[in-house]
């Protein structure tokens, strides 16, 4: 998803897509000719050739023997084919973008798939954060470039609180995961972070949402890992994509076995973490060590 803020941007799968289109046509031949030979659908083709898709080597492969192309351009598509891979976008990319570009995105990609995974370990997930906490995660990511003025996080928290009607989308299967020690991390007052609790209390009772937090106490099942995302299921058959926030960089996965790496880790971590009643109790039991703070 490397954009340039602001306009359209071309990332390294619109350019092998582009590359290997004017090898087509080059050739003389028609999406159904290579639908052919790959066993795919011409709908699929269009897909690969629009970037939608990733094109696994062996697929390269095959589109160099029917478009009659050299070694040497079998090699370039190989290497733009493994950028395409993973690709890295710099946080300070985006600051230039505007209010919510980066929300927009993010929207358009939660709007593309019919089961989402979310996993931090540091914060409230965003499609659970209520405005005041929003603000103030946006305002202290400023130190990692992913903040910015008033005016630009006053846009970023419309943009992050607009994103959330797509929990009621009940044709939508959510799965998110956080620490305790997410739910006990207070960026200001006690009163603030007892709302904030509390809201995700309230959204647990969405029939399509299942939220577990990892406990701090009791022998540990895993490292945390850095948070991450998994969209998958998308529309029109689109690859399931891994979103991994770093400090400086957010990194979009696509490769087969990265993801399935990723998601084998978001499995790992789901069956140790309290959901449902447990979760219940354990959020009251926060709540409850909050309140004994204030007095």
């Amino acid at each position: 998803m490397t954009r340039i803020p602001g306009r359209a941007g071309v990332t390294p799968r619109q350019r092998l897509g582009s590359r290997l289109r004017a090898l087509r046509e080059l050739a003389g031949l028609r999406n159904e000719d290579l639908a052919a030979e790959l066993a795919l659908s011409p709908a699929t083709v269009s897909r690969m050739e629009s970037g939608d898709r990733l094109v696994r080597l062996d697929e390269i492969e095959v589109w160099v023997r029917v478009t009659g192309a050299s070694a040497a351009v079998r090699d370039e598509l190989a290497s733009l084919a493994e950028a395409a891979a993973s690709q890295i976008r710099p946080w300070r990319s985006r600051l230039p973008a505007g209010v919510d570009q980066t929300q927009r995105e993010t929207a358009a990609l939660e709007a593309s798939a019919a089961t989402i995974g979310v996993y931090d370990h540091a914060v409230v997930p965003g499609l659970l954060q209520v405005r005041e906490y929003a603000r103030l995660v946006f305002e202290m990511a400023g130190g990692n470039n992913k903040g910015g003025n008033k005016e630009d996080i006053a846009g970023k928290v419309e943009g992050r609180m607009h994103r959330q009607a797509v929990l009621l989308d009940q044709s939508k299967q959510f799965t998110i995961l956080m620490t305790e020690a997410a739910l006990r991390w207070r960026p200001r007052s006690i009163a603030l972070q007892i709302e904030q609790i509390r809201h995700i209390r309230a959204v647990m009772a969405l029939p399509n949402l299942q939220i577990g937090i990892l406990p701090l106490r009791g022998q540990a099942k895993t490292i945390y890992p850095e948070g991450f995302q998994i969209y998958a299921d998308r529309a029109n058959d689109a690859d399931t994509l891994i979103v991994v926030e770093l400090v400086t960089d957010e990194v979009t996965i696509s490769e087969p076995a990265s993801v399935a790496r990723y998601r084998g880790e978001f499995d790992h971590l789901r069956t140790g973490a309290a959901c449902a009643e447990t979760a219940h109790a354990l959020i009251d039991h926060i709540i409850a060590d909050l309140q004994a703070e204030e007095t």
